[in-house]
């Protein structure tokens, strides 16, 4: 299922790529169901710099899928910024079921007249076949659920990221 979210902040592109990238942790006080953003590991090399992230949070989980779920859920998200392009490819690496789970995509920062428009493009895949306790028969519709779910929850959290960053630059 595919992920796409778009936002504007009116700051330039080069400013809002550094702080999005560096100063991610600080702006999670700002996010809905976002608990907290640890930052794991940071590498730089010239343009490019690799990080892991840790989100926490809380998340609203359908009936559906009540008994596999838990209300709290936690994510790696493995990035990699190239500030040369003003890209980030991205990872998220479930910490619920990660063999089930599949997510990926960019962000693209790009300057409008002095503004920046944050495109956001992913994709989502949940495989519950291969999560033992999800009956076979089952496992299809109730992974469709819990994509539609996941989608639901992730593409607000993104723009939300976008509104809160753009809240802290004001600032």
């Amino acid at each position: 299922m595919k992920i796409e979210a778009d936002a504007f902040i009116d700051h330039p592109v080069s400013e809002v790529f550094r702080v999005y990238r560096d100063e991610l942790p600080r702006i999670a006080n700002g996010l809905p169901r976002v608990r907290e953003i640890v930052v794991v590991s940071r590498e730089e090399m010239g343009d490019e710099v690799r990080l892991v992230n840790l989100w926490r949070g809380s998340a609203q989980v359908p009936a559906v899928a009540e008994k596999i779920l838990p209300p709290m859920v936690s994510w790696h998200d493995h990035a990699v910024w190239d500030a040369s392009t003003h890209r980030c490819s991205w990872r998220i690496e479930s910490d619920i079921f990660p063999e089930a789970v599949k997510c990926q995509g960019e962000n693209l920062f790009v300057d409008v007249g002095g503004r920046t428009r944050v495109e956001i493009r992913g994709e989502i895949r949940i495989d519950l076949a291969k999560v033992r306790l999800v009956p076979e028969l089952v496992a299809g519709s109730i992974a469709q659920a819990v994509e539609r779910f996941l989608v639901r929850q992730i593409t607000p959290t993104l723009t939300s990221v976008s509104d809160a960053l753009a809240d802290y630059l004001d600032d």
